[in-house]
């Protein structure tokens, strides 16, 4: 059809023309947008419905499916329609009825609602009563222009200004600087409950059409689309045509019961000025903000989340994973805690510096967690249990089957307060340096090598079940165990357990402080090889060859200097030095060496298969000397310095 023929030349073509020529129309806009780069506004139809006709004539093309990213429906009320047709001056149009036409609006909105979801088509029904009168094509325009900047992209950005803004909001509110951050995910990790299913259920009651609902309008858009981006942004569509959204989003927060064990957790942040907590989740934002407003911990608990489309803001998994490498990145450099329990999870666990997989009942928890652990755990090139991986998981209640097994996945203990895993969240030392300070076990075996009236062979002696006590209680977690077969007393095998490739360990005494302790590591993995070592040169390659772990032992870490020039030394030793797990253990670690500003603690926050062990830390910064020197008390010798 040429340029010059007109509507009533088209009329006269067969249908199949017109879908072709219609095809041909906006293919041509399409092809335009992309070479230039704008962006197209189309005024355009659906359908046409004749009132004699009992249904109407879809005109959308395959081409159009292809092609639109948006529609805006743009819903005038009936009778007004009715009278602008009455008033048209330039066309003859037949009479209608406001009841036809309001059938035709309904029928066309609920086809291209199906085709959006079909489609990742973003559509939004605008009722003309909602657009301000004195600026309609002002409001509309500007919604257009939002749409134009509407991408995954914008939203990612959008993502990391809202961290920086609550994180600014909340270095304002404190007196200490902010060191540590805790990212929790929210349904199904800081309670059992799925707020957005909890959602759709009241929404549907409300309604009287529960008994119909068998899977939530969220459920059916992601099992139809995954969790891509385009899918939340149709949730959030769909949240944002829900009446007396906030009603609901109430309703649900005063019925969510925060688990015991992660309120408890929250309340600590309240007392603990370098650590904020922060909730990140794809639900909805205001029903979590109410969840912490109802604990009192509003000020102290902030929430990024999703909600309407008119929010802007969508919450995916890469958008949590974003969030953790904005706070671990510069310019915020904070430790990074976090928290989920589903395959969305796991981008923001394995970003942070420690991720705790959230293992709740069986029967309600994520099914297919366990497979996406797995695999997330075997992409990081492990075949056993941790080397360098972060993951570690926590049991609510504590009567439910772990996920995977526990040497693959450690079990960190939230409620006690004296736990390594709690130390490094409120006590700003790093995840890799585990220690036993405020044990009631390690204090008293730390009070003989404390007692000045102890030396020689009763101190070495302690120093001995120290070295034991450190590599059954933290060694054995860090790298850990195997099956064997052992024989029972009463004459069949049975199961025993030994650290993992024992046999393939190197335990190096640092000379000679070191060699006491050294030596109760050896009776805790009497398979492993036993090294002195005066200095670094004293490793040699063939002390590594073949070897899983070296476990380097010295009775005091001061500033790091020494075991630091061993690792270097080790990690020199070609690609078996590079990868092989180093485990410094030691009876006393001064804490101020273990600060990011230092040597030492920028090397444990960096080095994933790099740890240290100690019975405790210390923030007395006193170095031995002659008669308080720790190696010269362990071998008498405090008269010849």
């Amino acid at each position: 059809m040429g340029p010059d023929r007109g509507l009533d030349d088209f009329n006269a073509l067969s249908e199949q023309e017109k879908t072709r020529y219609r095809e041909l129309a906006i293919t041509h806009i399409r092809d335009e947008c992309q070479k230039t780069g704008l962006a197209a506004i189309v005024a355009g139809h659906y359908m046409f419905w004749p009132r004699d006709s009992e249904q109407g004539t879809v005109v959308w093309t395959k081409a159009d499916q292809d092609t639109f990213t948006h529609i805006v429906y743009l819903q005038v009320a009936a009778e007004t329609l009715c009278r602008r047709r009455q008033r048209d001056q330039t066309r003859k149009r037949e009479p209608v009825t406001p009841a036809h036409l309001h059938k035709w609006q309904e029928e066309e909105m609920r086809q291209l609602d199906a085709i959006a979801k079909d489609s990742g088509i973003c559509f939004v029904p605008l009722e003309s009563a909602l657009i301000n009168p004195a600026s309609p094509i002002r409001e509309i325009s500007e919604m257009l222009h939002e749409y134009r900047t509407e991408s995954e992209h914008y939203n990612h950005v959008r993502v990391l200004a809202t961290v920086d803004e609550v994180l600014a909001n909340v270095r304002a509110c404190r007196d200490t600087k902010i060191t540590t951050a805790l990212v929790f995910d929210a349904d199904k990790t800081l309670t059992a409950e799925d707020t957005g299913r909890e959602f759709w259920k009241r929404e549907a009651s409300r309604k009287r059409d529960i008994g119909q609902q068998v899977s939530t309008p969220a459920e059916d858009i992601f099992r139809e689309h995954g969790y891509t981006y385009e899918a939340f942004r149709q949730v959030a569509m769909s949240y944002s045509k829900v009446k007396g959204f906030e009603e609901l989003c109430n309703d649900v927060a005063k019925n969510t019961t925060l688990y015991p064990e992660f309120l408890s957790l929250l309340r600590r942040v309240k007392t603990h000025g370098h650590v904020m907590a922060l909730v990140v989740t794809c639900g909805l934002r205001q029903i979590w903000e109410n969840v912490i407003e109802e604990q009192g911990l509003g000020q102290y608990v902030k929430v990024i989340g999703g909600g309407g489309i008119d929010e802007r803001l969508i919450i995916t998994d890469k958008s949590k994973e974003a969030v953790v490498n904005r706070l671990r990145g510069p310019p915020h450099n904070l430790r990074v805690v976090a928290f989920g329990d589903s395959p969305l999870d796991l981008p923001m666990l394995q970003a942070a510096d420690e991720g705790i997989v959230v293992v709740g009942d069986e029967c309600t928890r994520s099914a297919s967690m366990e497979d996406a652990l797995s695999t997330a755990i075997e992409q990081l090139g492990i075949n056993g249990p941790p080397h360098g991986h972060n993951l570690r998981q926590t049991i609510i209640p504590h009567t439910v089957t772990p996920r995977l097994d526990t040497a693959l996945l450690p079990v960190v203990d939230l409620l006690d307060p004296t736990s390594a895993f709690n130390q490094f969240l409120f006590g700003g030392l790093p995840s890799s340096l585990l220690h036993a300070t405020d044990r009631p076990s390690a204090k008293l075996m730390a009070t003989p090598t404390r007692d000045a009236n102890i030396s020689g062979p009763a101190l070495r002696e302690a120093h001995r079940r120290i070295g034991w006590y450190l590599a059954t209680e933290f060694i054995t977690s860090l790298v850990g165990l195997e099956e064997y077969s052992i024989p029972h007393v009463q004459g069949h095998n049975t199961t025993g357990h030994r650290l993992l490739h024992e046999q393939d360990t190197t335990i190096v005494a640092l000379m000679r402080g070191g060699e006491p302790m050294a030596f109760g590591v050896n009776d805790a993995f009497p398979l492993a090889m036993f090294l002195h070592a005066k200095t670094p040169e004293d490793v040699k390659p063939h002390h590594l060859s073949k070897q899983h772990t070296i476990i380097l032992v010295d009775s005091v870490v001061n500033n790091g200097k020494t075991v630091l020039e061993f690792r270097e030394r080790i990690r020199a030793m070609g690609e078996e030095g590079k990868d092989i797990r180093v485990v410094v253990v030691a009876g006393v670690v001064q804490v101020e060496a273990t600060g990011a500003e230092h040597e030492l603690g920028r090397v444990l926050r960096s080095d994933g298969k790099f740890r240290l062990v100690a019975l405790r830390v210390s923030d007395n910064k006193f170095t031995g000397r002659g008669g308080t020197d720790t190696g010269n008390r362990l071998f008498g010798t405090t008269r010849l310095d």
